[in-house]
């Protein structure tokens, strides 16, 4: 019975199966398909199958075994082994494989038949080791068949590769492995891989073995190293390594391991020498190549390559040398002096490139060789007393004057000690010579007779030649003074001298200066000049001199009155030992002093002058005399300024030099002043001055006709009229004075005038004759006017008369004319007079009266009836003192009236004080006017008439001031000196009263100074000069310096001070407030244009232009430079040419810029922007230098930017371009690219060509250009060139 599961699992494998019919014969099989009769059945076994599996059929198991390899048909087994023993015969089997893919089937053969089973090829375990299918049989047993493929040793081991390449270091340590792969053996169990050899182990005969083997199970296969590899002995290793299995005979399998030594840095570089010698000489240029170095690595690689360097810490720590880091060429980098370093040690270090660097070092010793290139040295020892370069003009011939030695650093010169050093003296004209004493020394000693004033410096060249080839020399200038003895005296330029002084100066005034020149040496006490007077004592009462300066000054004040010249001795003595003297005479005038003032004749001066009198007639002399002498006495006569009637003084003009006072223009006296009163000023050339009082009075003259009051009169009489009446009055005034002013009145003849009569002194006409017999109704009179000169009315009166033909007579005033007075102040309506007309008898009429002429202003009023004249307006005196009234009287309606003239006196009253032009003056008068002087003239005007126009004047504080007035005409005069004053100012109450009742007054306040004049000028600047530093950037405006005068004289009340500056064309630049003395900037400064300024600054008082006084200072500016110009290039763009080299070429070529600065702000700096690869700039002069070697053919062209800058703060700067272009040189030679360096170009022509067959076509190249870079082709000599044109 078989089990269920294992039923299942059977009636799965039998699936698959097919039916193999006993009957079908052997070669009826395909291997790769089933039988055509199988076809037929195979559609039966799966009914078959179900069917059995549907039941309990039972299942056998059958393992057979085969050794691979065998031949096919082998016997292998037979399946009915596998049924139970007993078992009829199957009669057939059906097998689960039985598809023509089935691998059983590929490999065995089975009989269904029978069941046995055979190879069907040769097996090979190793691609499959076991089979299985199910048999089944007819009768539904089925037998599970194992067949096994037994392994036989078959295969080798088999590594993955032949070959293996390891990458050892030659530090690995012994004991390290190496992972090797491992072989592979198809085999099992003992036939497969069992163990490893070492066939060969890398190592050289004789020697340990190298690697050895570790393997294991399960362990990897590992190569051991056994002791450390040497790459630099043996750089590569070749092992073989064999694997065998347990097979008899053993199968092997081989592993070719190629060990490549990797190289580390275990060798440090190793010098050729240990220690190099070279020698170089002394002039050798920079770069000069000195030897070359060699160091070897073993190393490979980074680890082999070499690099120098020199140690400088050990050595040549100044950079004489430099070593090409590659070549190991050392050169010389700085020039040498043999003579400072004749053996130069070089430490050299050669490093290698490894991580790790190792270092070795070589010793360089470069000997120095000498060249003639030290000028002799020339060593000077003075031999005085000093140690200095002085030698006494007292000195012999012979005596040394210094020592001199010679010696030269080069060799030569070394080891002969000077002694081939020739030593020369120029100069000096025998007065100096040299005395060898040895080897290269030499004495210098005076040869001649010396004298300083002669010849005080000898100008002496030492000059050594050494006996070098070419010969070299040196010079030594020697400047030797001579030094001074006192063997010359003091000498005066002249033996007499004159000076002048005046008597006024004041102590300590110089009069002169005197200098005595001694030709000993100056500065030396022998040339110190001291000076003295000798002789008059009273003279050397009033001088002194300075020892040391030789000024003459005053000792005390002079008076040439009493003394008018000095005489003394003049010595002069020098401060050697013993001292030399020399003398001279001085005679010193004592000049007259404006010490005296001008004095007039008379302090006041009246005259008298016509009027109307010619302009420039002279009618006054005023006459003033000064005690001085020359201009002191010359007198200058002027107009008082402080007279106030400026228009009264316009008339007259007096003669600066005669003081003749003459009239300037037409004077009337009725229409200009009749006086004119003014003072006349005194002044001599000193400026002191003196003043009188001068009166003029206008004389009167008959330039002026009698006018009448009107033109023409009328009047009415009545034909009844009686002889002798008064008819009118006529009035004619002249404005002359005197007898020319009185008028005289007649009758001009004519048809009428028989009938009437005028006074000649009133001018009243009266009826001489009756008129009744007349028939005219107007008569028709005409009356002139004489004045006492006999100069006529230019106009005379016409009278008009008309004749009342009336039987009725008119009222007739009782008097032709009336006369009244009334005071000023009158009220309004105050009665002033009353006429009277008395009306003709038998008249019952009444009269009535009007003013009908003679008051245009309605000043005055009249009663029609009564006939009172009466005020109706306030009166003014001063406005109008008479009033001439025509008064008429009418009786009734009458036709006829008669007239009168009433003359109204307006009687003044004082009612106006006197009047100043101002309320308070001042006037400066000279402490030393003498008494009587003139000082002022007080002026008063009083509208008011008489007395009460009248003023006198006075002065209200006489108590004990030196001042007096005259009450009439109001001068003020000085009363006593006022030298001795201690008071400096006087305040005069000066009052003008009127004669009035009561009378009325006015004040002036009138201050006088008293002013102490200056003989000499007392204004003077704090300083003799100013001077100032401004910037040139200073703003126009901005204020620089304050210049400040004041006055000497403490005491005095200094005037305002006016500044100004001296025009020229340094101030243009310049302001200056006239005021404070503040002086300002006016326009910009150019320190470029100019650099210092100079001009003078001015001050004065602003008081009269007589008494003015000026001073002066120089002003100095100095402009200070600001960075206000930026640097400039001489060109916009510099080109320079060069050809290339292999060394660099050093200075291109030098730009330049200038700067108008100064100072740092013109200082200069050179900088390169570009290009500093090849070129670099020395910042200083402008030189473009090339340090690094230039090649044509890899930049032709060089572009620079070089920038410029000064040194102010802040800098300004500026650039230029710079183009370099580098010449071609030939040096590169032609090369052919087809051909690689140093080998040829082989080519292959066919033989048998016919000449002139094209074989090939070579092309050479030249890097270089032009002419350089063409190339010319040609054939070299061969054995073979005949064959190649």
């Amino acid at each position: 019975d078989v089990p269920a599961g294992q039923r299942g699992a059977v009636g799965r494998g039998l699936r698959r199966a097919v039916v193999v019919g006993a009957a079908l014969p052997r070669g009826g099989r395909c291997r790769g398909g089933v039988p055509s009769t199988g076809a037929a059945l195979a559609l039966l076994v799966p009914l078959w199958l179900c069917a059995a599996c549907g039941g309990t059929a039972p299942v056998y198991n059958l393992s057979l075994a085969v050794d691979e390899g065998l031949p096919a048909e082998t016997l292998v087994g037979d399946i009915r082994a596998g049924l139970p023993p007993g078992t009829g015969p199957p009669g057939g089997f059906l097998l689960s494989e039985g598809s023509g893919e089935s691998a059983v089937l590929a490999d065995f053969h089975v009989q269904p038949e029978t069941g046995v089973i055979r190879t069907a090829r040769r097996l090979d375990r190793e691609r499959r080791a076991r089979y299985s299918f199910a048999a089944a049989t007819l009768r539904g047993e089925v037998v599970q068949v194992e067949i096994e493929v037994t392994d036989v040793n078959d295969h080798p081991p088999r590594f993955p590769r032949d070959c293996l390449q390891l990458n050892i270091s030659e530090l690995s340590p012994p004991g390290t492995a190496f992972r090797l792969p491992a072989a592979r053996d198809p085999d099992a169990g003992r036939f497969g891989t069992q163990g490893y050899a070492l066939l060969e182990d890398g190592s050289a005969a004789g020697e340990l073995p190298l690697f050895q083997l570790r393997y294991g199970r399960p362990e990897p296969l590992e190569l051991v190293l056994l002791r450390r590899l040497d790459r630099e002995q043996a750089d590569a290793h070749r092992l073989v390594v064999e694997a065998w299995d347990g097979g008899s005979p053993r199968r092997h399998g081989r592993l070719r391991v190629s060990v490549r030594v990797l190289d580390e840095n275990d060798n440090a570089p190793t010098f050729s020498r240990s220690e190099y010698w070279a020698r170089l000489r002394e002039d050798a240029p920079p770069g000069t190549s000195v030897c070359r170095l060699r160091a070897t690595d073993s190393d490979l690689g980074p680890n082999g390559e070499v690099r120098y360097s020199i140690n400088r810490r050990q050595s040549d720590p100044d950079g004489y040398f430099a070593v090409e880091e590659r070549s190991g060429v050392l050169r010389l980098h700085r020039p040498l002096d043999r003579e400072a370093r004749s053996l130069h040690r070089l430490v050299v270090e050669a490093r290698d490139g490894g991580a790790q660097p190792e270092v070795s070092s070589a010793v360089v010793s470069v000997s120095v060789l000498d060249v003639n290139d030290n000028r002799p040295a020339i060593r000077l020892l003075y031999l005085t007393e000093s140690g200095l370069p002085w030698v006494s003009e007292g000195a012999r011939p012979g005596d040394y004057v210094a020592r001199v030695s010679v010696s030269d650093a080069d060799e030569e010169g070394e080891e002969e000690g000077g002694g081939g050093i020739a030593l020369a003296l120029l100069g000096g004209d025998g007065a100096f010579a040299l005395r060898p004493s040895g080897i290269g020394i030499f004495f210098l000693c005076v040869a001649g007779p010396l004298d300083r004033e002669s010849r005080d410096l000898y100008e002496l060249r030492l000059v050594a030649t050494d006996g070098g080839a070419p010969p070299l020399s040196a010079e030594e200038p020697l400047l030797l003074r001579v030094a001074d003895l006192n063997d010359e005296a003091p000498a005066f330029p002249q033996p007499h001298y004159r000076a002048a002084v005046s008597e006024a100066a004041s102590p300590g005034t110089t009069v002169l200066r005197l200098s005595a020149s001694d030709a000993d040496e100056p500065g030396s006490p022998n040339a110190e000049v001291r000076y003295a007077l000798e002789g008059d004592p009273a003279a050397l009462a009033l001088l002194r001199i300075d020892a040391r300066s030789g000024a003459v000054t005053t000792r005390a004040r002079l008076d040439r009155e009493r003394q008018a010249a000095l005489e003394l001795r003049v010595v002069a003595r020098d401060g050697g030992r013993p001292p030399r003297a020399a003398a001279c005479r001085l005679s010193v005038r004592v000049e007259d002093a404006n010490d005296n003032e001008p004095r007039f004749e008379r302090q006041v001066y009246r005259g008298r002058l016509p009027e109307h009198a010619a302009p420039g007639r002279c009618l006054l002399q005023v006459k003033a005399t000064d005690a001085d002498a020359d201009q002191f006495g010359e007198i200058e006569y002027f107009l008082y300024d402080g007279f106030h009637y400026y228009e009264k003084s316009k008339a007259f003009q007096i003669d600066p030099r005669t003081g003749q006072i003459c009239v300037s223009q037409d004077i009337d006296r009725e229409g200009d002043p009749t006086t004119y009163d003014f003072l006349v000023k005194a002044t001599d050339g000193g400026g002191l001055s003196a003043q009188a009082f001068v009166r003029i009075e206008i004389e009167d003259v008959n330039d002026n006709h009698p006018v009448f009051e009107q033109a023409v009169y009328v009047t009415s009489i009545s034909s009844h009229t009686q002889p002798g009446t008064e008819i009118i009055n006529v009035v004619a005034t002249d404005r002359d004075s005197g007898i020319y002013g009185v008028v005289m009145y007649e009758l001009v003849p004519g048809e009428f005038s028989s009938f009437f009569t005028v006074d000649t002194s009133t001018g009243t006409i009266y009826l001489i004759s009756p008129l009744g017999h007349l028939t005219r109704s107007v008569l028709f009179l005409t009356v002139s006017a004489r004045d006492g000169g006999g100069l006529l009315s230019a106009t005379n009166a016409a009278i008009t008369v008309n004749i009342l033909q009336t039987a009725l007579a008119p009222a007739i005033f009782e008097r032709s004319r009336y006369a009244f007075s009334v005071p000023e102040d009158a009220p309004e309506d105050s009665p002033v007079g009353t006429v009277k007309a008395r009306e003709p008898p038998n008249s019952l009429e009444l009269v009535s009266y009007r003013i009908s002429s003679g008051d245009p202003h309605g000043r005055f009023s009249i009663d029609p009836q009564f006939g009172v004249i009466r005020t109706q307006k306030q009166l003014d005196h001063e406005t109008q003192s008479v009033v001439v009234l025509t008064v008429q009287s009418q009786l009734g309606n009458s036709p006829v009236y008669s007239s009168t003239q009433v003359n109204i006196s307006v009687i003044d009253i004082n009612d106006n004080p006197p009047v100043f032009l101002t309320r308070s003056d001042k006037v400066t008068v000279s402490h030393t006017r003498p008494p009587g002087t003139a000082v002022y003239i007080a002026h008063a005007e009083d509208k008011d008439s008489g007395l009460n126009g009248a003023i006198k004047y006075s002065i209200a504080n006489k108590q004990s001031n030196p001042f007096s007035i005259d009450p009439s005409l109001g001068v003020v005069n000085l009363t006593r000196t006022v030298f001795a004053d201690k008071q400096q100012e006087y305040t005069l109450h000066i009052v003008a009263e009127d004669c009035g009742s009561p009378p009325l007054t006015s004040l002036l306040m009138l201050t006088v100074i008293i002013e102490e004049q200056k003989m000499d000028p007392t204004l003077v600047f704090q300083n003799l000069v100013y001077q100032v530093e401004i910037s040139e950037a200073t703003s126009p405006g901005a204020r620089i310096l304050q210049v400040k005068a004041h006055s000497l004289d403490l005491h005095s009340v200094t005037s305002k001070l006016t500044y100004s500056l001296e025009p020229s064309t340094d101030s243009v630049a310049f302001g200056i407030n006239s005021d404070t003395g503040w002086l300002y900037l006016r326009k910009h400064l150019n320190y470029e244009c100019t650099q210092i300024l100079s001009f003078r600054a001015l001050v004065s008082t602003s008081e009269d232009e007589n008494l003015r006084q000026n001073a002066s200072t120089s002003v100095i500016v100095n402009v200070l430079d600001e960075n206000d110009n930026p640097p400039v290039f001489m060109h916009e763009s510099y080109f320079f040419e060069m050809e290339e080299n292999p060394v660099p070429r050093g200075v291109v070529g030098t730009i330049a810029a200038v700067d108008k600065d100064s100072g740092r702000n013109g200082q200069l700096s050179y900088f390169l922007l570009s290009d500093g690869k090849y070129f670099k700039m020395n910042s200083n002069t402008g030189e473009i230098i090339n340090w690094v070697a230039l090649d044509c053919e890899k930049q032709a062209h060089h572009q620079l930017t070089v920038l410029v800058t000064d040194h102010g703060s802040p800098p300004l700067n500026a650039t230029a371009a710079v183009y370099i272009t580098v010449r071609d040189l030939n040096d590169n030679r032609p090369f052919f690219p087809q051909a690689a360096p140093g080998q040829g170009l082989h080519l292959k022509v066919l033989e048998g060509q016919p000449p002139g067959t094209l074989i090939t076509t070579v092309f050479a190249k030249d890097p270089d250009s032009g002419n350089n870079g063409v190339v010319l082709y040609s054939i070299e000599s061969g054995k073979t060139i005949s064959l190649f044109p």
